[in-house]
């Protein structure tokens, strides 16, 4: 993983073949002591995505695997004492089809190139939601 602050609150994140996606992300925030909004593009080898159910009140996950187009990656990073990585991805397949879901996890296959726009770490946390057990964001207004 390679990053860059490119100016303001904005960061260039460049992650290479064999580089775990969330885990790099994770990284980054540890680093820079931040929290902010992340999108990209790139490929994944493989990715575990998530569909959250509501009737059962659990994620559903499912493993692809196969080498995929990274066509779009929006997420954030918001802590709960460390950084919450929370993606969602659309993916492309050699077959033009696409898949997409709340990414779990990811390895890149050739390149990921993310964009960052910070703010400070504290300004938006997350809190156990009482209706879904999800960790969701708590803003004190």
């Amino acid at each position: 993983m390679y990053y860059k602050h490119i100016d303001g609150n904005k960061w260039a994140i460049v992650l290479s073949k064999g580089d775990n996606l969330i885990n790099a992300l994770k990284q980054f925030a540890i680093d820079n002591k931040i929290g902010g909004s992340i999108n990209g593009i790139g490929a994944l080898l493989w990715a575990e995505l998530g569909y959250f159910d509501l009737g059962c009140n659990k994620y559903l996950r499912k493993r692809f695997e196969g080498g995929f187009e990274l066509l779009a990656l929006n997420g954030n990073i918001v802590y709960i004492d460390e950084p919450i990585i929370h993606i969602h991805v659309v993916l492309g397949n050699p077959d033009f089809q696409v898949i997409g879901g709340h990414l779990f996890d990811g390895e890149i296959s050739i390149t990921g190139e993310i964009i960052v726009s910070t703010w400070h770490k504290d300004s938006i946390l997350r809190s156990n939601d009482e209706y879904t057990g999800l960790k969701l964001w708590k803003l004190d207004v």
